[in-house]
């Protein structure tokens, strides 16, 4: 949950005095906060500042142009916009007088508020503390803001790091900024949700901050982030509430969380695939496994304790084995058993107890072959074979005329809505994905975490397995998308079929809820009744789609029928004329 009052945020009048600069920017990926909000919250209009010995002295002569910045900006901070200025934190005389008396506005026994200047690094927390910690204080602006930041903060790695006189770890200043601190539902902030990854970023992805000190510590992490379906959904689909660092590292108290709470932090969001896992046998495999590792008499460590055995008896970790952390790319079938040749089977190539129900319409039958072909040609003048033609096809699905709408030259391709829908749906994806190297800029390719990649032998329950989960999910997403074809070819003709789309819906319903059901491990029990109930409306919905196409072809013949005589009728006209 991405909670956070204006947290720290005292720490933006750090440089006021003139003391010190900023301190070096060191966010992490879990000490940033965000906002859930779908809409942003308003942002109040900038107020003049009012005039006190500090804005006048450090907006002068005195100062270069980054100097007198932190005045100049402070009127958007969130402090400024409650009425608090420069002396609430730093101290110090405020009267506008002493404007050019260094010596009486900053003076350390002014009673009622002594000049204390800017914190040192490892006091900023603290320092933000004495407002944010107090929940008298912090009521008087928001009576629900939260007063344990601080605590939290020392609990972190960050704030461990810190305490033991490393200092170029992240405090409050480094995640929220300084002197122009936006609240936490500003766009323009730095710990708004489309802005929280970029910021732990700064440090994250600077692999001379991350070997330093002892470090060894990955740079990867926003790049691969930036390719999951987390990222997708907040960048491609607007969704705020998509996970981003904080969701999962927390934000003050920011840790990564340990092996055993990886299924409770994706459970957190994904409940129903958390709870198939829980009560599946590859979950109870696992804490099995897990629990035979230590080095313990009667444990697998207690005689293998060589290096290649810390290698191949590793902690399993629930949702990470198969879904990776940073990286979590869209799940699809690729990740099951062995893949059909082309990503096109999975729709055109029906499968299972109903492939010859109800058959493909011949021309469509005819046009796939023929489009299968030249793309396989295609792929074999490119030397592609594999997984490498199984991707590269994935691609020219979404370019082929058939699955999208004609579109201006240079235009944004706009897939079909009915074939779009399918392969959204269907999860038909790609065997790798890529993301950017932070340090060179090229692409990585990284493949999938599969099934097969484990389970290696054929004979083996776990491939199996799979093989089972991947078949029957085939053997539904062949059938609905017949079912869809059919209906279109009758619909283009001119037949009503709106009363037959609810059962070609149901199944679509069906078959997604396959996708959670994998999660059982196991093809039998609830699977296997989704399978049933799926394939049952697509059963309907292609018998239903069959008398579409018959009552098109009725129609059809009766029309010729209708023309002939029309016809025929004319031709005899004339002759009457030409004989009158």
């Amino acid at each position: 949950m991405r909670i956070a009052a204006v947290v720290f945020a005292s720490a933006t009048l750090l440089v006021m005095s003139g003391a010190a600069a900023a301190p070096p920017a060191a966010s992490t990926a879990a000490t940033t906060t965000a906002a859930p909000a779908r809409v942003p919250a308003p942002v109040p209009a900038a107020a003049p500042k009012p005039e006190t010995s500090c804005i006048h002295c450090h907006g002068g002569e005195l100062f270069d142009e980054a100097g007198r910045a932190k005045v100049k900006h402070f009127n958007v901070d969130v402090h400024s916009q409650v009425g608090l200025s420069c002396h609430d934190c730093h101290g110090g005389n405020p009267d506008p007088k002493l404007g050019d008396d260094i010596a009486g506005a900053m003076d350390p026994k002014y009673a009622p508020n002594p000049y204390v200047g800017a914190p040192k690094r490892t006091a900023i927390p603290d320092f933000c503390g004495r407002c944010h910690s107090s929940a008298d204080y912090m009521k008087r602006f928001n009576p629900a803001a939260r007063v344990d930041e601080v605590s939290e903060y020392w609990t972190s790695n960050h704030g461990q790091k810190l305490k033991s006189g490393v200092t170029d770890v992240a405090t409050c200043i480094d995640c929220h900024s300084v002197h122009n601190i936006r609240r936490k539902g500003n766009p323009e902030s730095p710990v708004y949700p489309t802005h929280v990854a970029e910021t732990c970023s700064r440090c994250h992805s600077d692999a001379k901050r991350m070997t330093a000190n002892g470090r060894n510590l990955p740079i990867d992490q926003y790049a691969r982030w930036s390719r999951s379906v987390h990222a997708k959904a907040m960048f491609e689909k607007g969704d705020l509430t998509a996970p981003t660092c904080n969701d999962c590292h927390g934000n003050h108290g920011a840790a990564p969380p340990g092996i055993g709470s990886i299924r409770f932090v994706c459970g957190s969001c994904h409940a129903r695939e958390a709870d198939l896992f829980r009560a599946s046998p590859k979950a109870a495999g696992w804490d099995r496994h897990n629990d035979m590792l230590p080095a313990a008499e009667g444990k697998c460590g207690g005689c293998h304790d060589d290096e290649r055995a810390k290698l191949a008896f590793a902690q399993l970790s629930s949702c990470l084995v198969c879904h990776g952390n940073h990286s979590v790319v869209r799940p699809t079938v690729a990740m099951l058993g062995e893949l059909p040749d082309t990503p096109c089977a999975f729709c055109h190539e029906g499968v299972g107890p109903l492939s010859t129900f109800v058959k493909e319409p011949e021309a469509k039958a005819e046009n796939f072959k023929q489009m299968r072909a030249t793309l396989l040609a295609a792929a074999d003048k490119q030397g592609l074979k594999g997984n490498a033609r199984f991707d590269w096809l994935v691609d020219q699905a979404l370019q082929l005329p058939t699955h999208r709408l004609q579109t201006p030259a240079g235009g944004k391709v706009v897939l079909r809505p009915e074939f779009a829908r399918l392969f959204e749906k269907f999860r038909i994806g790609k065997t790798h994905y890529t993301y950017p190297d932070p340090v060179t800029g090229r692409d990585v390719s990284v493949p999938i975490r599969r099934c097969v990649d484990c389970h290696l032998t054929s004979g083996f329950q776990g491939r199996d397995t799979a093989q089972a989960l991947l078949n029957d999910t085939r053997a539904v997403t062949s059938m609905i998308a017949r079912s869809e074809r059919i209906l279109l070819a009758a619909q283009r003709g001119g037949v009503e079929v709106r009363a037959i789309r609810p059962e070609l819906d149901a199944a679509i319903d069906n078959q997604i809820e396959l996708e959670a059901l994998v999660h059982t491990f196991t093809p039998t029990g609830a699977f296997a009744d989704k399978k049933k109930e799926a394939l049952g409306h697509a059963h309907a919905a292609l018998e239903a789609g069959q008398h579409s196409l018959d009552e098109l072809n009725y129609r059809r013949r009766g029309l010729f029928v209708a023309l002939g005589v029309i016809l025929a009728a004319l031709v005899a006209l004339a002759l009457k004329i030409r004989q009158t």
